[in-house]
């Protein structure tokens, strides 16, 4: 989808899916629709969207009700019944409506569209969601816009200045205070990104794994994938995963592996069959939200059913024959890892 376009110029095209003609009475009917659901801030709805998108069946129906009665409060003639297609089709288009919004709610719910096809177990659609979800989930490298020099000077210039109310207070104007307290806010922030640049650099320079009291080397590739993961989540400050970390992830890898570029493919089930217990226990009790994270969905299997054939055949039924077993960079699994505790600590903080 070129930059260019908006997905209301793509909607026509995207419809068609639907409908092969298509008026331009029922186009903007629909637009009206979906622009009234991109309002919605309820996490719960988005990912049950996610799930129509997909085809899953097990969200909560009033959420898709509630579609349904959007749609019908523009369109009366919107079906009420054998809809299942249209409300996919839809569901899809919302999507991409959402991620090129300014809903709060983006960023979360396209880490939880590309969660949930990690194994690719979806079919390709003509709506491309997944390509603005990728979109929507890229972070600004940028610094903040904050003239930070110029700020300090006019409050110093104002402090030296103040007027005193009727009871001889000195006082502040409603502009100076605003833009002290952007200030403050702004140095806590970089003060928070500082440290947490900080920790993540000794992490690797020290080359120790704290969840396994030992160093990466004695670790080995296998058994570091996971803890990696974990333990770059548990420095990381902010909700945003951080940029550079499946870069961060793969060095400490390698670092396992010799410091020898060439990492062995692995599969879900050896990585979790080689991470001690003690590091899956702390895992576990982040929680997981089945579809939107795969592996720690994996992790849940494993400590309830136990036995490694039976959990490997659950995860295989829920996410597709041999998914547990498929073959990976060993740096993507361990970016998965991390990828869903961010999603799930963000979920979490809604």
């Amino acid at each position: 989808m070129s930059k260019n376009y908006t997905c209301e110029d793509h909607f026509p095209t995207w419809y068609k899916a639907i409908e092969i003609t298509l008026t331009q009475e029922i186009l903007q009917k629909r637009i009206s629709a979906i622009e009234k659901i991109i309002e919605e801030e309820n996490a719960e709805l988005w990912l049950d969207i996610v799930k129509l998108a997909h085809g899953i069946a097990n969200g909560n129906p009033e959420h898709k009700d509630l579609l349904v009665s959007i749609f019908k409060e523009f369109d009366l003639s919107f079906p009420i019944q054998s809809n299942n297609n249209i409300i996919k089709v839809l569901s899809e288009i919302c999507l991409c409506f959402l991620f090129e919004s300014s809903n709060d709610l983006r960023h979360i719910i396209s880490l939880a569209v590309i969660n949930l096809n990690f194994f690719e177990q979806y079919s390709a659609t003509e709506v491309p969601f997944y390509e603005l979800a990728y979109k929507a989930n890229v972070v600004d490298e940028t610094t903040d816009n904050f003239d930070v020099d110029g700020t300090v000077e006019n409050l110093r210039v104002k402090a030296e200045a103040f007027e005193e109310d009727e009871d001889g207070e000195e006082v502040m104007e409603n502009e100076d205070s605003q833009n002290l307290i952007n200030l403050l806010t702004y140095i806590s922030k970089e003060n928070k990104k500082l440290k947490e640049e900080t920790n993540v650099l000794w992490w690797l320079f020290t080359q120790y794994s704290t969840s396994n009291k030992a160093y990466f080397y004695e670790l080995g590739l296998s058994k570091i994938v996971v803890s990696s993961a974990y333990e770059l989540f548990q420095i990381t400050k902010f909700t945003g995963f951080l940029i550079s970390s499946k870069h961060i992830l793969h060095k400490a890898l390698m670092i396992s592996n010799g410091n020898k570029s060439k990492l062995k493919e692995l599969s879900l089930a050896d990585i979790i069959n080689d991470t001690v217990q003690k590091v899956k226990g702390e895992i576990l009790l982040l929680g997981q939200l089945n579809e939107f994270t795969p592996f720690l969905h994996a992790l849940s299997l494993e400590e309830s059913l136990g036995d490694v054939h039976i959990w490997k055949g659950a995860f295989n039924k829920k996410f597709g024959a041999g998914t547990c077993e498929k073959k990976f960079k060993p740096e993507d699994l361990a970016f998965q890892f991390y990828t869903e505790m961010m999603f799930l600590k963000s979920f979490q903080s809604l």
